[in-house]
């Protein structure tokens, strides 16, 4: 997926491509190692933000979820579904569940964005 941001202070608009999770008419996309990065800053409040998606154009409406609790669970979704990505932010994956220990671990370095569809 392309995901567009829009910044908070420039008023400029940034696309690049994200790994995404659909989950109960959200979609959820991972800012692993989120010191590194600096996009999801723009959706500390409620924000729009543009999309492609299998091949249309969308609307919808992100946040930044830093709470390690909201993270976890976004994680806990993204491991299931990517193991070898879960991995790699130190989230080993056996028998299609994420260690609980290593979720609760990462929550403290990544950021889910919860993006709901307009």
């Amino acid at each position: 997926m392309l995901l567009t941001v829009t910044g908070r202070t420039s008023g400029r608009a940034y696309t690049f491509p994200v790994q995404y999770v659909e989950r109960d008419g959200e979609i959820l996309v991972l800012a692993g190692r989120a010191t590194t990065k600096s996009w999801w800053r723009n959706l500390r409040e409620l924000a729009p933000v543009g999309m492609r998606l299998r091949g249309r154009d969308v609307a919808g409406m992100a946040l930044a979820v830093v709470d390690p609790a909201g993270v976890a669970e976004g994680l806990r979704e993204f491991a299931r579904r990517f193991p070898r990505s879960a991995k790699a932010i130190g989230v080993p994956v056996t028998g299609g569940e994420p260690d609980p220990a290593a979720l609760a671990k990462a929550a403290v370095d990544n950021v889910v964005v919860r993006i709901e569809l307009s």
